[in-house]
């Protein structure tokens, strides 16, 4: 046998943030990663000829089955072929197949590879590509589908009810589906054909939010990008929301907002979401604009006293509102600033003010402050002086 392998293919399909399967090609599987091809010349005279793929996203699995259509242009050759990743609990089920029979697939692995020394794990079997034939792959495998409340519930501190928290974490949370295009660089020369689609099984082109690269279809109920030609490269990717219409989304979260004004984690989680999922800098500035113009909370307690005499901002005792809200009041006078636009901020000057005069009269009172205080104290008085500026502007 001949004793360098062929990487030929991997795919990755994972739900943010779990990441499952490496995908890569390398020469011998103990390598993990390093292309075939150097120095311009061909390693190998077998060619992937077309590939061809469905995953099917279901709701607790995730189904992938990926054909190729192999040609070998040389002489007859024996290699082992080899399926890379990461985790041991990646498969529930995994089985490999050439020309319809299936092949007895077994298990290696790797340690301390590449510059982050990770172990990489390997399906692997043997394969020979006899001169000018044409033979077919095909790996089918299921994996899970990992739940992970990745929303815009973020802290424990909510006026919500739990049910209406966990409501919230369920409908929101959204999902990512990924394949590797560039496995297909350990063949010789390019593809004629490429397809790979994605499938949301029981759900449709409207939970979809964004995808990668341009050029992708919609089907109905996912997604289909086709190349002819193709030198493999890059991934495709899509992302999408399995329990709500993306349009929804939006909606969903004002109105927790109408039902919850006073809430200012909700506020702010809101207007964090809005801002780094959805790209909405403006509705992110009306969250955290409406809830500072309406707040008429009281300061907490701002110092404590540590050992030795010594007094120390009270991050404990404030964590919960008062933080927040400052955080709010911090993103949005530097959104309004990036813009141009600080007078819009004249109305929530007042409110403005009393958090930041706060935070630096009680910083003011103590010396030495850890850089962390410092920090905080140079930020208040940073805004302190943009919202006097406003106020001079509006006199």
């Amino acid at each position: 046998m001949n004793r360098y392998r062929i990487i030929p293919f991997a795919i990755t399909v994972l739900l943010i943030p779990i990441v499952g399967v490496l995908a890569d090609i390398a020469p011998d599987p103990l390598t993990a990663g390093r292309a075939l091809q150097q120095r311009g010349e061909e390693t190998t005279d077998v060619r992937m000829v077309a590939e061809d793929v469905l995953v099917r996203v279901f709701e607790c699995d995730i189904i992938t089955v990926a054909e190729f259509s192999m040609y070998n242009e040389g002489e007859t050759i024996t290699m082992e072929v080899g399926f890379p990743y990461l985790y041991q609990g990646n498969f529930i089920e995994f089985r490999a197949y050439v020309d319809d029979r299936e092949v007895k697939v077994r298990e290696g692995k790797q340690e301390n590879v590449g510059r982050k020394k990770v172990t990489v794990l390997w399906k692997l079997w043997d394969m020979t590509f006899e001169e000018g034939e044409s033979c077919e792959v095909r790996v089918e495998y299921r994996t899970k589908v990992y739940e992970h409340e990745h929303s815009f519930i973020w802290t424990e501190y909510y006026i919500m009810l739990q049910a209406e928290i966990d409501e919230a974490q369920r409908l929101t949370k959204y999902g990512s589906v990924t394949y590797y295009l560039d496995t297909g660089k350990a063949w010789k020369g390019v593809l004629d054909h490429c397809r790979v689609e994605f499938e949301l099984v029981g759900r449709s082109d409207a939970n979809i939010e964004s995808s990668w690269p341009e050029g992708g279809n919609f089907t109905g109920s996912g997604m289909v990008w086709e190349y002819y030609d193709y030198e493999p490269t890059g991934r495709v990717t899509l992302q999408y929301y399995p329990n709500m219409a993306v349009k929804s989304v939006p909606e969903y979260m004002l109105g927790l907002l109408e039902k919850y004004p006073n809430d200012p984690h909700l506020a702010s989680s809101v207007g964090t979401k809005f801002y780094g999922d959805f790209h909405d800098k403006d509705l992110s500035s009306e969250v955290y604009h409406s809830f500072l113009a309406n707040w008429d909370g009281e300061i907490p307690q701002l110092m404590e006293y540590a050992s030795g005499g010594r007094c120390r901002f009270n991050y404990k005792g404030v964590a919960g509102d008062f933080y927040t809200i400052w955080r709010m009041a911090k993103l949005l006078f530097m959104q309004y600033e990036r813009q141009g636009t600080l007078e819009k901020a004249a109305d929530i000057v007042p409110n403005v003010s009393k958090i930041c005069s706060a935070i630096a009269d009680s910083l003011d009172t103590c010396g030495n402050l850890p850089e962390s205080n410092a920090k905080l104290y140079r930020d208040a008085i940073q805004l302190l002086g943009q919202a006097n500026e406003i106020l001079e502007i509006e006199k």
